[in-house]
């Protein structure tokens, strides 16, 4: 079960392996080496529940409800890499 996206403590980072399917609802927003994944480097994905406005590595899923509005780089925790700042959409009437 998805934690609440209202719950501010369900907007902290986890850490996931990469060799692991990113929760829905849930976004990358870095990467890191874990002793608990798999091989060397960042085997790790920074894995949170998007705010309003995010910025999520250019690979990351990107739920229903938020849209890609610009493309930019991001600090991954191990270097930059190519993102999107995605944004929640507005209820349309």
């Amino acid at each position: 079960m998805t934690e609440r996206i209202d719950n501010p403590k369900a907007r902290r980072n986890r850490l996931i392996c990469r060799s692991k399917t990113v929760p829905e609802g849930w976004v990358v927003v870095g990467e890191h080496h874990s002793p608990a994944c798999e091989g060397d480097g960042a085997n790790a994905w920074v894995i949170k529940l998007p705010g309003r406005r995010e910025v999520v590595l250019a690979g990351s899923p990107i739920p229903d409800g938020w849209a890609k509005t610009k493309d930019t780089t991001t600090d991954t925790g191990s270097g930059t890499a190519a993102g999107w700042l995605i944004e929640k959409v507005k209820n349309q009437l």
